[in-house]
């Protein structure tokens, strides 16, 4: 059945590791309607010279189309007609022209493997697809896993700011088709690493923060229109635990936002979107809030 909201439009770059075809399969699996459009994209750097460079280009178009005959059985399941697909090769900064063409097709998400054909080291400090979330405004779902389902167990995580509504708001075609969605924020006491108190002064404070924070939470479910799913607070730091309550939730999709600033620095290094899309076991969905 077609969701209720689906999306329009997504972007799948792909430099064809197996990293990318996942993030292929996975953008099949995603809540699309009869109208929406994938766009797979490869990036030729602009920097080979002449007739290397012709020749890239006709290879990568050549991987495009077998890339696309992979998922033509699930395609044809998911009921997506091949004129839904378009396949483009362009040059330039892989970055760069994936949110070039992600604007361009009013994409709602970029679609991704995490792990592409670089090393772990620099998945870390400078991927293409750490420089997509952190440049871009567009929402990216980094893929780690092979999909075989739409998601069914899917994290939420929030830290009850004023975004956080929005976050949800944005996240909620997600979540239509998930049996288990819970929504956690990890609280911790206001100046506790400023202001010294032990024993049970300390404990009460902890115990206050989690009741306030945990009727906070109630409340934005309730007002977000979210009350299916299961509100969760736990104390302490949240990079931790976002990645260990996905674990042990056996969670397939961790829902993140980050606050972005305007220029090149959108992603703060060390924040805890970062530290998600990094660490965390299961597919991260990163959204600018």
């Amino acid at each position: 059945m077609p969701s209720r909201n689906p999306l329009s439009s997504v972007v799948v770059p792909t430099d064809f590791s197996d990293g990318s075809q996942q993030a292929l399969t996975r953008a099949l699996r995603l809540p699309l309607g009869p109208k929406s459009k994938v766009t797979l994209l490869h990036v030729v750097p602009d920097d080979i010279p002449g007739t290397l460079r012709k020749d890239a280009i006709l290879e990568a178009e050549r991987s495009l189309e077998k890339a696309l005959a992979r998922v033509h059985p699930l395609a044809l399941a998911r009921g997506l007609a091949p004129r839904q697909f378009v396949a483009d090769v362009v040059e330039g900064e892989s970055a760069q022209q994936i949110i070039k063409r992600a604007h361009t097709v009013e994409a709602d998400v970029i679609c991704m493997g995490r792990h592409g054909r670089r090393s772990f080291v620099e998945l870390r400090l400078g991927s293409t697809s750490r420089k997509v979330v952190k440049l871009g405004d567009v929402p990216v779902l980094l893929v780690r896993s092979p999909a075989t389902s739409s998601y069914q167990r899917v994290l939420v995580a929030v830290d009850l700011t004023l975004s956080s509504a929005r976050l949800i708001k944005t996240a909620k075609p997600w979540l239509e088709d998930a049996s288990e969605v819970e929504v956690l924020h990890a609280s911790s006491v206001a100046y506790e690493d400023y202001v010294v108190v032990s024993g049970e002064r300390a404990e009460e404070f902890r115990e206050d923060a989690l009741k306030i924070a945990t009727k906070e939470l109630k409340a934005l479910l309730t007002k977000t229109g979210l009350k299916a799913a299961q509100p969760r607070v736990i104390g302490g730091d949240a990079r931790m635990l976002i990645s260990e309550e996905a674990k042990a939730r056996k969670a397939e999709l961790i829902i993140v936002g980050t606050h972005g600033r305007s220029g090149v620095r959108k992603l703060i290094l060390g924040s805890v979107a970062e530290w998600t899309m990094t660490h965390a076991a299961c597919d991260v969905l990163v959204m600018k809030t």
